[in-house]
């Protein structure tokens, strides 16, 4: 990793180069926000920038020549991107989320994708199993018709689950890097919020894919010959890595709503001609939205610093940590609902108007809430993990990701 660390392997979240870069981008992210909001995806001099940044490469590993940043800098890289606009930092988060699978990859396979990718490797794609595979010599024979590919229009790689039929008729879910020229992009992207993340369909048809680039825990770094070396690639940790940053989107939207009111403090309104912040239920909702976001940003980082201190030092805290942590992204995605209808409402007459970015976190919070990361299963799941049960089966076709078996 890069930056300042500490001696546990996290990097202080305001240490980092990244966080800074990120945050640098603000200003341009800014005045880019009615091309983002129009275009239906990120414009191409932002994507440079971010590109330039490391940011769509997050969690490549460093083995392989990227930061690998930790958990608790991917959540802070993609809160201060979501606080200036939403779509911005969705599309970092999902392009980190399955930059995972780099990491199980074979690293001499990965150098290769490098030789072959425009610029650096840029994933978009989705684990759930939306496609299936048939076995060929050397490989399979993809089809598939992914919807939700954000960012896939700046990618040049992109990632695809796929069902592979056993002779015992159960399944088995693969994840699969494919070349984007190789597949054909759906322009069908018309929603209510995150107009901006390009998140079209993705379908392949009859592709070729070799073994090779297909995810694997076997090559996951080992540590002794016996587990995986503690990162966040570490197949154990893999949801909280994939949905950190998810979460840095549910705390960033959250930010921005109340940044947004407070911007328009001392503006009045056809009902009063009191600037919205001498009045007292604007000042309450205020001060309620802060210890809203702060409480759900603190209860992330907290969750983030116990799952991995438990995953250095192994044994069954893990699952408890890994659950606590599961549940603050949640509740993150949610909370920045709550943050945002809060202040939509206290802002009048006001928060209807275009002209100001309230409304607009108002309808991309809305939208990142129905991701799967901020689907209630994951309560269920946290509830029972910390009443002392195991976290029970959770249908993936509902809940989100798929973890590649072994």
């Amino acid at each position: 990793m890069t930056g300042t660390q500490r001696s546990d392997g996290i990097a202080p979240r305001n240490l980092h180069p990244m966080i800074d870069a990120a945050i640098a981008l603000g200003p341009f992210i800014d005045a880019e926000a009615d091309v983002i909001e129009t275009g239906g995806c990120l414009p191409d001099p932002l994507v440079r920038r971010l590109t330039e940044a490391g940011i769509f490469q997050m969690y490549l590993p460093a083995s392989l020549g990227g930061p690998e940043v930790d958990p608790v800098v991917a959540f802070s890289v993609c809160e201060a991107l979501a606080r200036r606009n939403g779509s911005v930092g969705w599309c970092a988060q999902v392009s980190a989320a399955v930059t995972v699978f780099l990491a199980w990859l074979d690293p001499d396979v990965v150098a290769d994708m490098a030789r072959q990718s425009d610029g650096p490797i840029h994933v978009a794609g989705s684990a759930r199993a939306l496609g299936t595979a048939e076995p060929v010599e050397g490989g399979y024979v993809v089809n598939g018709h992914w919807n939700y590919a954000s960012g896939v229009r700046h990618a040049n790689w992109f990632l695809g689950t796929s069902l592979i039929g056993r002779g015992d008729g159960e399944p088995t879910a693969r994840s699969m890097f494919i070349p984007i020229g190789e597949g054909r992009i759906l322009d069908n992207w018309n929603v209510v919020g995150m107009r901006g993340t390009g998140s079209d369909d993705f379908v392949l048809e009859d592709v070729f894919v070799p073994h090779e680039r297909v995810a694997s825990t076997r090559w996951v770094k080992q540590v002794d010959g016996r587990r995986p070396a503690r990162t966040v690639n570490d197949p154990r940790l893999m949801m909280v890595g994939a949905w950190a940053p998810t979460a840095g989107v549910g705390v960033g939207l959250a930010q921005g709503a109340l940044d947004a009111l407070v911007d328009l403090g001392d503006v009045a309104s056809t009902g009063s001609p009191a600037p919205l912040r001498t009045r007292p239920p604007v000042q309450e909702a205020v001060a309620e939205a802060e210890a809203i976001t702060g409480a759900s940003r603190a209860f992330v980082l907290e969750t983030f610093q116990e799952a991995w201190d438990a995953l250095i030092e192994g044994g069954p805290r893990l699952d408890r940590a890994v659950a606590r942590a599961q549940l603050a992204i949640t509740h993150s995605l949610n909370e920045a609902v709550r943050v945002a209808d809060l202040v939509f409402h206290a802002g009048g007459t006001n928060a209807i108007s275009t002209q100001n970015r309230l409304e607009r976190y108002l309808r991309d919070a809305h939208t990142a809430v129905q991701h799967s990361a901020g689907q209630r299963t994951h309560l269920r799941m946290a509830g029972r993990v910390l009443l002392g049960l195991d976290a029970g089966p959770i249908d993936l076709t509902k809940a989100g990701p798929t973890t590649p078996r072994p």
